[in-house]
């Protein structure tokens, strides 16, 4: 396997990390039904984050990186969701 065929592989497992990295938190916060420690800041900056690298992969048409942030800021939503309704 040449490093030319092994970027995809990265770029997959990378996307399927990065996507995954809030959903945890989100299954957390919903069963304990609490968001105290959640900071209002990340959150946004999150969802700033997402929005930026989602139009940014929708203009290079890359959809490791737009599939990646669609999904992250879709936990962000979620989070913000909880946060706003048990924080």
């Amino acid at each position: 396997m040449t490093f030319s065929n092994l970027a995809p592989l990265l770029g997959l497992l990378g996307s399927i990390t990065a996507a995954s990295l809030f959903f945890p938190q989100v299954l957390t916060s919903y069963k304990t039904k609490k968001t105290q420690d959640l900071s209002w800041i990340s959150i946004i900056l999150g969802l700033l984050n997402g929005i930026f690298w989602f139009s940014y992969g929708v203009i290079k048409t890359d959809p490791f990186i737009y599939v990646t942030n669609f999904l992250l800021f879709i936990a962000l939503f979620l989070l913000m969701l909880l946060k706003r309704k048990y924080g």
